[in-house]
């Protein structure tokens, strides 16, 4: 008896919903949600809206979505005929990508080196760790600056150094807080760990001048080089393309690809992880790393990390396979990232190993050599010096920059002196080290900048101190 009454209660109940909403018109999913009218129940794909005396569908779309031009779609999506006979506690449907925005914020996570923060009035200031960047800010990185900012979603987005970003649209959905985020990538590069994005739930973009990478969850990296804008699809799916064609080409895991002013770039395959040659052991008295070779290499990346994910980076370099040191670094734990970088600009995967560093006071105190000097040069090429006891194996480092993150030579020796190619007309920096029997090496002496041109190469003043080396020339 108890079942028969149960069963004629909501077939009674089911009938007047079919009543109100005029029989099979009526989008069930929908009317089967009661509440007191003018309430709104929340879901990640959107809100659903009760309505009240008084409301239209225009003043529903002017008051909850993102424009009043909306009232069409959200009467077609729950198929309400007539704006003006909206029966009151109706359950109207607006999905999240036609809800407002409003803003949102991005904190300073981890933080080495120098970075800046231009603000909306255009101040710059220096970044410090636990800042709030809104909408429109533009972050800097420096020479030796690694930044890593936390998105409320969870998102991680990753800036290396020489790189600066503008936050272009920072915001989240109303009610449902689904991100819509926009990063326009200015220089360098930029790294993305973006939290899931289920479809019409949210939107993430790196944009360049020349290129949009679209995401719904994945771990991705964008690059601006020489040849272009490289995408790199470390997990998850990428839409990439240009600013007439938004998604020309998907990008799966282990895909990367190039795009210039002129064309969308094929998928390529991603280069392998390298590992650390000769490694056998997780303890260093030097961070100096040499990377396994990788066929299709044309450079390597190292970088030291205080976490796993290199979300918090303290240094890195970039070489052509030769062995890097990472200097600065105080005894402790760290980890190891490197990665391969083929002869178009795309970076593979890394690989990542947990290091110990110990000993570093004792390494730091041995003698220093003495500077590299320019000692002669011709037509062909030049010879570099410095001044050190005989008996000793060293290894000497030409590079671009005072940084040397742009290494044009990475050679050892068994005296103290060696004989380069000449290179190109320009400005470059030489420093050199000695390694000892067992492999380890002591810390490099003060670098010594020279000079080449089309008739001689000389030297570029005295060595640099340790202040001017920190300050870097422009890349």
């Amino acid at each position: 008896m108890r079942s028969t009454e149960f069963i004629w209660k909501h077939v009674g109940k089911l009938l007047l919903l079919l009543a109100l909403c005029g029989g099979s018109a009526c989008n069930w999913a929908a009317s089967a949600v009661s509440g007191v009218p003018g309430t709104i129940i929340t879901a990640a794909d959107g809100i659903t809206y009760l309505a009240q005396g008084g409301d239209t569908l225009m003043s529903i779309a002017r008051r909850l979505s993102a424009k009043p031009a909306n009232w069409a779609a959200i009467g077609k999506l729950n198929r309400i005929a007539q704006d003006s006979s909206i029966p009151i506690g109706s359950a109207i449907f607006i999905p999240a990508d036609m809800l407002a925005d409003e803003p949102s914020t991005a904190k300073v996570v981890a933080l080495a080196g120098a970075s800046t923060v231009t603000g909306v009035d255009g101040a710059v200031a220096p970044l410090v760790l636990g800042a709030t960047i809104t909408e429109e800010m533009q972050i800097e990185t420096g020479r030796n600056g690694f930044v890593t900012l936390g998105l409320q979603d969870g998102s991680r987005v990753s800036l290396p150094s020489n790189s600066r970003i503008r936050l272009a649209k920072l915001r989240m959905a109303r009610y449902t807080k689904s991100p819509r985020t926009e990063l326009m990538l200015l220089r360098g590069r930029v790294e993305s760990r973006v939290s899931p994005l289920d479809p019409g739930k949210g939107r993430f973009e790196v944009r360049t001048l020349h290129s949009i990478a679209g995401v719904r969850g994945t771990h991705f990296r964008v690059g601006i080089t020489e040849q272009g804008v490289t995408n790199e699809v470390l997990s998850g799916k990428v839409a990439v393309g240009r600013a007439g064609e938004p998604g020309a080409l998907t990008l799966v895991r282990g895909q990367g690809n190039l795009i210039d002013e002129n064309k969308v770039g094929p998928a390529l395959a991603l280069l392998r992880a390298p590992a650390l040659a000769n490694n056998t052991t997780h303890v260093y008295a030097t961070a100096r790393f040499t990377p396994g070779p990788v066929a299709g290499a044309a450079a390597y990346r190292i970088q030291i990390a205080s976490d796993r994910d290199a979300e918090d980076v303290l240094a890195e370099s970039r070489t052509d396979g030769g062995p890097v040191t990472l200097d600065g670094l105080p005894d402790g734990n760290y980890f190891v990232r490197i990665s391969a970088i083929d002869k178009t600009g795309l970076e593979g995967f890394a690989s990542t190993q947990p290091i110990t560093l110990e000993n570093r006071a004792e390494a730091a105190s041995k003698a220093l050599p003495g500077a590299p000097f320019v000692d002669g040069s011709d037509a062909r090429g030049f010879t570099l010096r410095w001044a050190a006891a005989p008996g000793q194996q060293w290894t000497l480092q030409v590079a671009r920059d005072a940084d040397f993150s742009w290494l044009l030579y990475n050679t050892s020796s068994t005296t103290a002196q060696v004989r380069l190619p000449r290179p190109a007309f320009g400005t470059y920096f030489a420093r050199v080290q000695a390694v000892e029997a067992n492999g380890s090496s002591g810390p490099f002496s003060a670098t010594q900048a020279f000079i080449v041109t089309d008739q001689w190469i000389i030297n570029d003043g005295n060595p640099l101190s340790s202040k001017e080396q920190g300050a870097g020339t422009a890349r």
